[in-house]
């Protein structure tokens, strides 16, 4: 059986229609395409510095030893220093932990803790011999 000559115009019309829709549709996702390579930066593009301040680590709480100076937590990774550390008084270890893992100066910690900038020095000094001591002992 042949399709009427309106059948016939039909398909004609559906197809011609269904051509546009497929060409508009594809020009669309290519003026996309264009828009966004304007906007990003493919990864192997990008320099290496930013590349290291995209990615994070997980960290959890088994990885590290946190201590409390201050309203301030310290993380402490190396466990051989943790145990070091747990051995001082606290107030040894405040100095400790204020000096070398927040970077405060000695004036600075004297102000927090109330005391002699000079007993600061001191006690920072022997704090240190003391956990070189610990280590040689291991």
């Amino acid at each position: 059986m042949k399709p009427s000559s309106f059948e016939n115009a039909i398909r004609l019309q559906f197809d011609c229609l269904a051509r546009k829709v497929v060409g508009t549709t594809v020009k669309d996702y290519n003026r996309e395409l264009g828009r966004r390579a304007k906007r990003e930066t493919p990864f192997c593009e990008l320099p290496e510095m930013e590349l290291n301040h995209i990615g994070t680590c997980d960290e959890y709480s088994v990885e590290f030893t946190a201590f409390e100076v201050f309203g301030n937590e310290v993380r402490i990774y190396d466990e051989q220093l943790c145990e070091a550390i747990k051995e001082l008084n606290e107030r040894r270890r405040n100095i400790l932990l204020m000096s070398y893992f927040l970077e405060m100066t000695d004036a600075e910690i004297a102000q927090v803790m109330e005391m002699e900038r000079f007993s600061v020095c001191r006690n920072r000094l022997h704090t240190l011999k003391l956990i070189r001591d610990m280590y040689e002992e291991e």
